[in-house]
């Protein structure tokens, strides 16, 4: 298997490069990094009248219908390109509002901008729907959350969508989080995603996503489906951290020469690309089988337990051969690198994923 973006897709690509490269820039990057809050509203406003926003929406709520693979493809330019977490972040959860409950009301204001949705899927205790402590209880006649979900990524979005235990079963709803029932308690992320604790307090449901206690089932999509869209993500890092490299070795001199020309440096941009190219294949052949709903085993684990580890790898060469510039806080390299740890613990965590390949070839 060869990936090829299809002209559109290439199209999409190319628009979403010129745009990084024009306003995501190194001092940019610094500021928002610095900046208490969301600073980026002015660029989020710039990306919803591109329609990126829309993209995997319903065109009658405003948006592109695209595929996740389009969705995936865009992702993947947005990470290579450095575009901030909370951009990334409203594009996953316009998708994943879209995935689970596409008639709804709020479809429309995610693809305008005008409100971002966070996603509240894990506890302290992981993310088995049976070991949920959040739960869903009835108050004056009507449905209400309680409990903390853990590390949720921009948090401070208007809308979460929340998975918490209902009778015997689990449900997905969407909570208004502006008032004072959802109270977050913010965490300093490695990623630069604004992540946080979130409590609610008996916080009213906005919108039932599935009927009571019947979540399960699309809560395990809507996990598969981020985790596909993470491996773009990947991609896209992978392949900035390998293009810098290159350029860097060719343009460093030592004893009088490129360090390019030395073999133990060819071995290891060599061993960057070989991990770049095994890894690009085993993302996409993983998000193209989750978009078509055509999985015949264990892709998605397969590339979940290999990519997350070699886009780590891949930026720590980086870091070896760029020596101590690649090092400092101001090189985009220190960006990526922190993204590969990030989005490895949230969606590619090695072990759970080789427990399932294994499970699977011994027959448990």
């Amino acid at each position: 298997m060869r990936p090829a973006p299809t002209p559109e897709q290439e199209e999409l690509k190319q628009a979403i490069r010129e745009f990084c490269a024009r306003e995501v820039t190194q001092e940019r990057l610094l500021a928002w990094e610095s900046a208490d809050g969301d600073a980026t509203d002015g660029l989020r406003r710039a990306i919803a009248e591109l329609g990126w926003l829309g993209l995997g929406l319903p065109a009658s709520a405003g948006g592109s219908d695209a595929s996740l693979v389009d969705v995936a493809v865009a992702l993947q330019e947005c990470a290579r390109g450095l575009l901030p977490r909370s951009l990334v972040g409203a594009i996953r959860g316009a998708v994943a509002l879209a995935a689970v409950a596409p008639e709804s009301a709020d479809v429309r204001g995610l693809a305008a901008g005008e409100r971002a949705l966070a996603l509240a899927l894990d506890e302290e205790s992981g993310g088995t729907p049976g070991a949920f402590v959040t739960r869903i209880e009835t108050r004056d006649g009507k449905p209400c959350v309680t409990g903390v979900k853990h590390y949720v990524p921009d948090a401070g979005a208007a809308l979460h969508l929340v998975a918490a235990r209902e009778g015997s079963g689990a449900s997905l709803v969407l909570v208004e989080a502006d008032g004072a029932c959802v109270v977050r308690d913010a965490l300093r992320s490695f990623g630069g995603d604004q992540q946080a604790h979130v409590r609610y307090e008996a916080a009213p449901v906005r919108a039932r996503l599935t009927p009571a206690g019947e979540g399960a089932e699309a809560l395990a999509r809507l996990r598969r489906q981020q985790s596909a869209l993470a491996l773009a993500e990947m991609i896209g890092g992978m392949e900035a951290v390998l293009e810098m490299t290159v350029a860097y070795v060719k343009e460093r001199e030592q004893f009088g020469q490129k360090i390019a020309l030395f073999q133990a440096v060819r071995h290891q941009i060599a061993e960057m690309g070989m991990r770049f190219t095994a890894a690009r294949h085993l993302a996409w052949q993983a998000i193209t089988r989750v978009s078509g709903g055509c999985e015949q085993g264990h892709e998605l684990a397969s590339a979940l337990a290999y990519v997350g580890q070699a886009f780590k790898q891949l930026c720590w060469t980086g870091h070896h051969l760029h020596g101590g510039a690649g090092f400092v806080v101001e090189h985009r390299l220190r960006f990526h690198s922190e993204r590969a740890q990030s989005l490895c613990v949230r969606y590619a965590p090695e072990a759970p994923a080789l427990a399932e390949i294994a499970n699977a070839l011994l027959g448990k």
